[in-house]
């Protein structure tokens, strides 16, 4: 099977994943009341944390304001979401679980409500609809809001698009190839203006292209693998999107200077090209391809971090097909040059990097679709991996 057909495949997989999910039953409790699963603190640093059926995304925060990174996982195949509660070590002190809408896909986080502590909303691609939780600063949440009437929402940007100080939403609905702008009205959430994009998107990324304050959107689209580039205005709106060459089946992205030359650049995870394609930015909103490096099979989930201490953005690169996954580490000039590789047997359809243990260097948590978990990876400091408390391999 040539790569873009494997890349096919993955796509219809999980389309049918999360159609089954509407015959699943909701395994969470009700809000406010999560499912909560303990285990000894020292399983928990050594073992994959279970997130429920087929993981799909994951988003980072504080959310019991403690300084340890916590994380989100939706189940998209279970109608749950995951939340994982950092334990300062590399593991996690909780787990607990909140039910989702069906098909739940993505999970992005943010103060919706203004008092200060994180929130959550997952988007639900089967049910066609958006679930928004409240956090009470403790780790904990409510379901506040449930948004029905968005067919295929695929993928959230967070984004203050009129720039009130209250964060909106982006919302990417694949089979409608169209950005919808969800509004934050004081907390409460409703449908705004809409914005076309490319045929079939997947995942939309915020930037600032041009570097004017004002954010920019970014949708990697399946249908003439290009990316859908809006210009964020000062009014509030987007320009008419524009298209750019990018590769066979954008997913992730992440933006950044690779050239040091001022200009916001890309990195895009191509799964049909085996590759994660860089682009270089002219300061204004175009973008033009600069190379590619080489990934395992299927690629996926990609995150930016300083992964070596150096000051530069590094990229790491999940696959669903393949054992390897790769680290690159950047030179400043527009270059990378390859770190050991993570070799696990895992379909990793998403990845972040976080300080899970509190030493200054950046680690890693990688979602596994096959395992229905989440594993944790120790940086080194020195672009290497491995399991916390082991030695990363060389």
């Amino acid at each position: 099977m040539t790569a873009a057909g494997r890349a096919v495949l993955a796509v219809a997989v999980a389309a049918l994943v999360s159609a089954m999910s509407a015959a699943t039953a909701v395994r969470g409790q009700g809000a406010g009341a999560p499912e909560r699963r303990s285990e000894s603190p020292e399983r928990r640093s050594e073992s994959p944390e279970p997130t429920g059926f087929f993981p799909h995304g994951i988003a980072v925060g504080d959310f019991n304001r403690d300084g340890i990174p916590d994380a989100v996982v939706p189940a998209s195949a279970e109608r749950k979401i995951t939340v994982l509660i950092g334990d300062g070590r590399g593991g996690f002190a909780r787990n607990d679980a909140y039910p989702a809408g069906v098909g739940p896909s993505w999970v992005e986080v943010g103060d919706w409500n203004g008092d200060g502590k994180l929130d959550i909303v997952v988007a639900n691609t089967g049910g066609g609809s958006l679930t928004f939780y409240v956090g009470d600063g403790t780790g904990v949440f409510a379901v506040a809001q449930e948004l029905a009437g968005i067919p295929g929402p695929v993928s959230i940007v967070v984004l203050d698009v009129n720039r009130d100080g209250r964060p909106d939403l982006g919302v990417l609905q694949a089979g409608e190839s169209k950005l919808l702008i969800v509004e934050n009205r004081g907390g409460r959430f409703a449908p705004g203006v809409v914005y076309l994009v490319g045929r079939a998107p997947h995942i939309a990324t915020r930037v600032d292209l041009n570097r004017d304050g004002i954010a920019d959107v970014v949708a990697g689209t399946f249908a003439r693998h290009v990316l859908s580039v809006l210009m964020g205005r000062a009014d509030g709106t987007f320009a008419p999107a524009r298209e750019f060459p990018v590769g066979r089946f954008p997913h992730y992205a992440v933006a950044g200077d690779w050239n040091r030359d001022g200009h916001v650049d890309l990195a895009v995870a191509c799964a049909g090209d085996d590759a994660v394609v860089l682009l270089h930015g002219d300061g204004a909103g175009g973008l033009a391809k600069a190379g590619a490096l080489g990934t395992g099979i299927n690629p996926h989930g990609l995150t930016g971090a300083d992964f070596n201490g150096d000051g530069l953005l590094d990229l790491a690169v999940s696959t669903r097909s393949g054992r390897e996954h790769r680290v690159y580490l950047a030179d400043g000039r527009g270059g990378f040059a390859a770190a050991p590789p993570i070799r696990l047997d895992h379909d990793l359809i998403a990845l972040a990097s976080a300080d899970l243990d509190r030493d200054g260097i950046a680690d890693l948590m990688l979602v596994s679709a096959s395992h229905h978990t989440v594993l944790v990876l120790k940086g080194d400091g020195k672009g290497g991996f491995a399991p916390f408390g082991r030695p990363p391999s060389s």
